[in-house]
């Protein structure tokens, strides 16, 4: 499930950073002002990925949820831009809140990646993570550039990046709250044990 979420939102965010440039040059704004909004994706996606970090060690958070919620609002927020293509500041409203919330899959990925394997596969679990990320990201925009050429614009492919990524945090959702796997405790009270009795060893 994890691999299908992953897979839906390679495919598609990729489509603001590369047509936004373009779309807005459609609504008389220039290509700095195109540049400006990938920028503000780009501040919003680095603050969010140390913001949300922040937020996935809080023991109180729920983290498959939360980055669910961050998957549905990335996806609402694309599937908009049509309607707000024509207001910069709504665009901008926008771009901050694609930029932030698609900076969960790098700050909560790993963490649920921990707690459905054990350690000892996580390298493995999280290369095929990357591996569907980099399947996602080479489909995403030829499927683009497909619709543009079918529609001849580009409110098409917006709305179907929007709803794939929407159904993307749809699958996240699906798999539920996680707690730490059995190795994970098991390795951690075996480090406190061996820390205690350094300690003692120490001390002695």
């Amino acid at each position: 499930m994890l691999s299908i979420s992953t897979l839906l939102l390679f495919v598609w965010y990729i489509i603001p950073y590369f047509y936004i440039p373009e779309y807005v040059l459609n609504y008389n704004f220039s290509e700095q002002d195109g540049a400006n909004l990938i920028s503000v994706i780009g501040i919003t996606n680095t603050i969010g990925m140390v913001g949300l970090g922040w937020l996935g060690d809080r023991p109180w958070v729920n983290v498959s949820k939360t980055y669910a919620v961050c998957l549905a609002l990335c996806g609402a927020s694309i599937f908009v831009m049509p309607w707000a293509i024509s207001s910069y500041p709504a665009m901008v409203v926008l771009c901050i809140i694609f930029g932030f919330t698609f900076a969960s899959t790098f700050s909560f990925t790993p963490i649920i990646m921990v707690r459905l394997v054990s350690l000892d596969d996580f390298t493995v679990a999280y290369g095929l993570v990357l591996l569907v990320q980099g399947i996602g990201s080479l489909v995403g925009p030829p499927i683009a550039g497909f619709l543009y050429d079918v529609t001849n614009r580009w409110d098409d492919s917006f709305y179907a990046a929007g709803f794939f990524i929407f159904l993307s945090g749809v699958c996240a959702w699906a798999i539920g709250s996680l707690k730490p796997t059995p190795d994970s405790e098991d390795e951690a009270d075996d480090g406190e044990k061996e820390s205690d009795a350094l300690s003692s060893t120490v001390t002695a």
